[in-house]
Order: structure tokens, then sequence, then C-alpha cells
């Protein structure tokens, strides 16, 4: 009877995840990895929650379930996943809510979303990604995204912070921050080996996207030449 019962509640988890919108690929997957992992349907009724909780709040999917198709990949205990996933639903609420502090109700995509969301995990404090969204200049929500991870890839290898944000608040300023510029922590890390200062690095960003200049000007600039 006690297992007719919670048999019973994954199947009504299901059932109200599936009336939440979450697509039947997306519940599929999620209960062939639990299948396959050979998870209590305790575990599966948590794992289908924060599916829903995602769909219902209008998160994207992919990286929930990314995380979850991970961890038990790796094999790591389910509180564990249960505890990464509650932060990451809790990471969004937060950039979503200072999104709304600076734009109001403007919609932004899932992807751009998720670019400033991953921020957090590449070592920007939360504090730090706030200020850093309400002080920025311009309203391209895409190009803010970019910038936002582009500030947590130079945080990684070292770049002066006050020079990063005088390079990013420039390209936003001055509607110039394209997507070639994804590629700017990598450069930036090339030419810190070649030691070249953070200044000059610096200088050399600023003027290109000052002048909206491509992004290979500024690699010829550092001495680079584009492949």
């Amino acid at each position: 009877m006690q297992a007719q019962s919670v048999e019973t509640s994954v199947t009504a988890s299901v059932r109200e995840a599936r009336q939440a919108g979450v697509a039947e690929t997306v519940l599929n997957r999620l209960l062939i990895l639990a299948a396959d992992h050979r998870l209590e349907d305790e575990g599966v009724v948590r794992l289908v929650n924060f599916v829903q909780t995602a769909q219902t709040e209008d998160l994207p999917l992919d990286p929930f379930m990314g995380k979850i198709e991970e961890g038990l990949a790796k094999q790591i205990p389910l509180n564990t996943i249960a505890a990464v996933l509650a932060q990451k639903v809790d990471d969004y609420r937060f950039v979503r809510k200072v999104l709304r502090r600076k734009t109001g109700e403007q919609e932004i995509s899932h992807h751009d979303l998720s670019r400033m969301v991953n921020s957090l995990d590449g070592g920007i404090a939360r504090e730090e990604l706030a200020r850093f969204i309400l002080e920025a200049p311009g309203q391209d929500l895409s190009m803010l995204a970019r910038a936002c991870e582009i500030l947590a890839l130079l945080k990684q290898v070292r770049f002066n912070h006050t020079l990063t944000q005088e390079i990013l608040f420039t390209g936003l300023g001055k509607n110039s921050l394209s997507q070639s510029w994804d590629y700017l922590a990598r450069v930036v890390a090339t030419a810190k080996r070649r030691q070249i200062p953070d200044d000059e690095i610096a200088r050399a960003a600023q003027e290109a996207l000052e002048a909206n200049r491509p992004f290979k000007d500024f690699m010829a600039t550092l001495g680079f030449t584009p492949r």
C-alpha cells in the first residue's frame, strides 16, 4: 500500500509538471535518467518539482537538466544535487530582480539571462554583479549579458577590475561590444603572458570600442595577427 502511494506521488508530480507546461521530452529525459541511476521515487519527485519550478518561473530548463545529468553521472548524492539546483533557482531569481530594478518589465531571452547568472559561477559576487548591472550604460540586454560574462572571465585571468569596468562600460555606452568581443578574455590572457601591461591592453580596447572599430583592430594594436 505504501509503495503504491509513493508511486502515485511520482505519477502525480509528473502530471503536475506536464500541466505546468514542462515539455514531454524533458519529462521523459528526466525519467530515463532516474531509471538509469536507480533513483528512489522520493528523489524523482524532488527533481521533477525543481524542473516544474523552473518552468513555472519562466526559467531556462537546460541549465537545470544539465546539472542533474552532471550530478548523477558523477554519482553525487541527491541532497547535494538538490542543493545545487536550489542555489541555481535562487541565482536566477536574484538576477531577474536586479534586472527589473534596471529595466522594469523589459523581456530578456533565456540565453542572455543564463549568461548573466553564469557569471556568478565564474567568480563574481552577487553584490558586484548587481552593482555592475545597475551602473552599466545602454539598454541592450544582450550586450549587457555579454559584458557580465566578460567581467567574470577577465576576473579569472586576474585583469585589473577598474580597467575591466572602464572597457566594458565604454563598449556598452557606445553600443560597440559586439559578438567578436567574446574573445576578449582569451586575448587578454595571452597578452598578459607576453608581459603586456594591463593599462596598455585597456587603452587599446577602449580606443577600439570608442571608435566602434572591429575587434581585430584591437588585436592588431597589441601586436596580434588574426588567423
